[in-house]
């Protein structure tokens, strides 16, 4: 036998269905010109950073538009000299075999992981058609890295110095990242013409 419920049932407080959808498209249709305002063509790009200019050493030229890619990082020459007999350090000196030339460089990991820079890899191109690796006596005396880690977004400026023969003429540096994640070999280098 069943009781009879003796409880007094209130209002009903529970929305129907019916009703929250058309609470929710409310809501959307109030949202909407909002989104679209956004892409309106006020917006202004990002401002750029304001890098402190540094004075060009003695007999050093400042090449402009000398910019290149390999992998995630984008290469800028932005000092040259070349024809130099020695190079003076902190504790020591030295005598080219031929003829230091020096490339100031600036690296920007353009990407979302560490790249390696490997001094060593770098080459140096003649108009001759010779290519040099960089002088292993002249970055140390200089205090160059030999490898650097460059994380992401970071920009880093370092010299490269290479030893050739003398009267020799430089036609381009030939500047490598480090493979991206995934990679199977090596990246294409980007090779940069000078001077």
């Amino acid at each position: 036998m069943r009781h009879a419920d003796t409880r007094t049932r209130g209002p009903r407080t529970r929305p129907r269905a019916g009703n929250a959808l058309a609470a929710a498209a409310l809501i959307l249709a109030a949202t909407l010109p909002l989104a679209g305002c956004s892409g309106s063509g006020h917006a202004t790009s990002p401002p750029d950073y304001k890098i402190p200019a540094e004075r060009a050493r003695e007999g050093e030229s400042v090449p402009e538009g000398k910019t290149g890619k390999s992998a995630d990082m984008r290469f800028t020459v932005v000092g040259f000299r070349e024809a130099m007999t020695d190079v003076m350090g902190t504790h020591a000196a030295m005598n080219a075999k031929g003829a230091f030339t020096r490339v100031r460089v600036l690296a920007v990991n353009t990407g979302r992981d560490i790249q390696v820079f490997d001094t060593w890899k770098q080459r140096l191109v003649t108009t001759d058609g010779g290519t040099y690796s960089p002088d292993v006596n002249a970055t140390m005396i200089k205090r160059q890295p030999e490898r650097l880690s460059v994380g992401a977004s970071m920009r880093v400026e370092f010299d490269l110095w290479f030893d050739v023969p003398r009267g020799a003429k430089t036609k381009a540096v030939r500047l490598y990242g480090s493979p991206p994640v995934g990679a199977t070999s090596d990246p294409a280098p980007a090779e940069i013409p000078l001077p």
